[in-house]
């Protein structure tokens, strides 16, 4: 049997992309949250308290659930009552959550479940399913996304449904049912060790659809069958070569080379000071280099004043779809990543760049500002996240404005920094605390940037005078 779990927090958008998931390959959904609201709905109208443990135990003793497939959707039958109707309404949220924290529940529930995926091929979404109701299960994933930007979804899910809700109820709401969840006795809500991690904040639906289903297929494919094309517009032929660029680089003699022929050219073109030099090539072993950036060029700058042997790049995959451009980034020890996607691929080749204790440039932001102001936008989390599990300093840069022709610029390097408070955290909330500290060492660097051309500028009149 074909087993797959999506656990996550709520609003993480697990039951849309399941439902997607198993239609697309064919397999019965099992909506296991359904299946907790409608035992709270079952109890409260009994008028059973969903956190009293005892009355509801006696309760379960009498209660039978059928699950059914009408028309292709899933209709939950308790005691011969459709509950399926009244399962969405916003109250039965906190209710579900109050009663699947209750043991008895919790191992009914999961009785039924394995007995279903043990004669089915299906799709499970839920809190626990990957860890506790199917450990065993073929592929697992854990599915996230911001308190905010979950709370964000639901409002408007809620308001296209004409209910009158209040934004900052249901973003406390969630947050509640988070903590509920990853505190309960029982299964608490966390990601299984094997299981894939998908942060949806910046994703559409249709991209993480894609992406479990590309997992899905790598998992479960022949071992000897061909590797076919996910990119629409890519020959398969192509996408082999696209697919070979994320082995890492094994010689960069051509990296050394390079270095010493444009050094000196781009000295004389876009004429950079690079400014605390040391900060940059003081650090041992492995770290992360965060840098803002503005346009093509400056991705090279960094690479030439501070990585002298080899360097390590992540750059956005569609350059490595002009046979020119791949090659010359392949050379470079570029590593593709599909921006707004979980890149299994290309975070294993940052992992391992890092943990053989080498240096990466890393773009927080995860893209160009093409406005070329001083503002940064919103910074993604995997910049925290591989420091974190790769133990990385990260050495914070800023360039002061956009590298352009012929015009003097600074590169400035802020002072090497560590996670190290929050090294083995795991759960979402750590890491966006994780990033919003590599967001604010980013904002210092960027006031003493700021004041050491101030201060230059104001030596500079001082000298005309």
């Amino acid at each position: 049997m074909l087993n797959i779990a999506i656990d996550g927090p709520a609003g993480a958008g697990k039951s849309t992309v399941a439902k997607t998931v198993a239609k697309d390959l064919g397999l019965i959904y099992l909506d296991t949250g359904a299946m907790y609201r409608a035992t709270a709905y079952y109890a409260l109208q009994q008028g059973i308290a969903v956190t009293d443990e005892e009355a509801v135990k006696t309760m379960l003793d009498d209660m039978s659930m059928d699950i059914k497939y009408e028309d292709g959707a899933q209709q939950i039958y308790v005691n011969g009552i459709n509950t399926t109707p009244y399962l969405r309404e916003h109250y039965m949220s906190k209710a579900a959550s109050d009663i699947s924290a209750l043991p008895p529940v919790r191992y009914k529930m999961v009785e039924l479940q394995r007995g279903f995926a043990k004669t089915h091929d299906v799709v499970l979404d839920g809190r626990d399913i990957g860890t506790f109701v199917l450990p065993q299960a073929n592929c697992k994933f854990y599915m996230t996304a911001t308190p905010e930007e979950r709370a964000t979804r639901r409002y408007k899910e809620l308001i296209e449904k004409g209910q009158n809700v209040d934004y900052d109820t249901l973003l406390k709401d969630i947050m509640q049912r988070d903590y509920n969840d990853s505190h309960r006795e029982v299964a608490p809500l966390k990601q299984a060790d094997d299981a894939d991690f998908v942060d949806t904040t910046a994703m559409s639906i249709e991209d993480v659809v894609a992406h479990i289903k590309e997992v899905v297929h790598i998992k479960t494919k022949p071992h000897k069958e061909e590797p076919v094309s996910t990119d629409k517009g890519i020959s398969a032929k192509r996408a082999k070569k696209i697919k070979k660029y994320y082995q890492p680089q094994k010689s960069f003699a051509f990296y050394r080379f390079l270095r010493v022929i444009m050094r000196p050219m781009q000295a004389i073109f876009w004429p950079t000071k690079v400014v605390n030099r040391d900060n940059g090539l003081g650090v041992e072993g492995n770290a992360v280099y965060t840098c803002n950036h503005y346009s093509k060029v400056d991705t090279f700058i960094p690479c030439f004043a501070l990585f002298k042997r080899e360097a390590h790049i992540l750059a956005k995959h569609e350059l490595f779809k002009v046979p020119i451009a791949g090659w010359f980034l392949h050379k470079m020890g570029a590593i593709p990543v599909r921006r707004g996607e979980a890149d299994i691929d290309a975070v294993k080749s940052v992992l391992k760049v890092l943990k053989d204790g080498k240096k990466l440039l890393i773009f927080p932001e995860g893209t160009r500002n093409k406005e070329g102001s001083q503002e940064m936008s919103e910074f993604k989390t995997g910049t925290a996240r591989f420091a974190i599990r790769t133990k990385s300093p990260i050495v914070p840069m800023l360039y002061y404005t956009s590298p352009k022709l012929f015009k003097r610029n600074y590169l400035y390097i802020g002072e090497p920094f560590t996670l190290e408070e929050f090294y083995g955290a795991r759960t979402p909330e750590q890491m966006h605390l994780a990033t919003e500290k590599v967001r604010e060492r980013m904002d210092e660097t960027r006031r003493l940037c700021n004041e050491y051309v101030a201060n230059l500028k104001k030596k500079g009149k001082k000298a005309k005078k």
